[in-house]
């Protein structure tokens, strides 16, 4: 692991604001999205943390105290009725739905590249789409998005992939 790497993973995770416990199962779904867009908040306040994290081995940093927030959210998972391989499921998508939101589309906008149009980027790369039917069919009815908004369907298609597991 490259020097300094455990200090920036344990700064980041205990700087966070996040604290375990405070989801209310009686409203799971707006706690979910209050949880969601903290942890949006705090990936992109640590924007190298999801690449150090791809890069490196992080289980010998593992603890108790490290994985105390993802204890909570799994038990939030559970409180709401979902059965232990379910609370799991939906622990595992949520990071992942977040996570990757931040490490695509809001890193593009929040860094991006020389010479970028964020009013026009739509996700689509602006090259010609010939041979590739769905993508362009697509693309012809693509519009900027504003990254919260996005972010917002993102959260809705994860409240109802979970109340489909309840």
């Amino acid at each position: 692991m490259a020097a300094g790497s455990d200090d920036r993973l344990d700064h980041g995770h205990h700087t966070s604001g996040r604290q375990p416990g405070d989801q209310d199962p009686d409203r799971w779904q707006e706690s979910l999205r209050t949880y969601c867009r903290d942890l949006r908040a705090w990936y992109r306040t640590h924007p190298g943390l999801l690449a150090l994290a791809r890069a490196e081995d992080l289980t010998a940093l593992a603890s108790p105290e490290l994985l105390r927030i993802d204890d909570a959210v799994v038990g939030f998972f559970l409180r709401i009725g979902l059965s232990p391989h379910d609370a799991h499921r939906a622990w595992a998508i949520t990071v992942l739905q977040v996570a990757g939101f931040a490490e695509v589309w809001d890193a593009w906008h929040d860094r991006q590249p020389a010479g970028a149009d964020p009013a026009g980027w739509t996700g689509l790369p602006p090259i010609p789409l010939g041979g590739l039917p769905h993508l362009a069919r697509v693309a012809e009815h693509s519009v900027s998005t504003e990254p919260g908004l996005l972010f917002e369907s993102v959260l809705d298609m994860l409240v109802a992939g979970i109340e489909a597991m309840l």
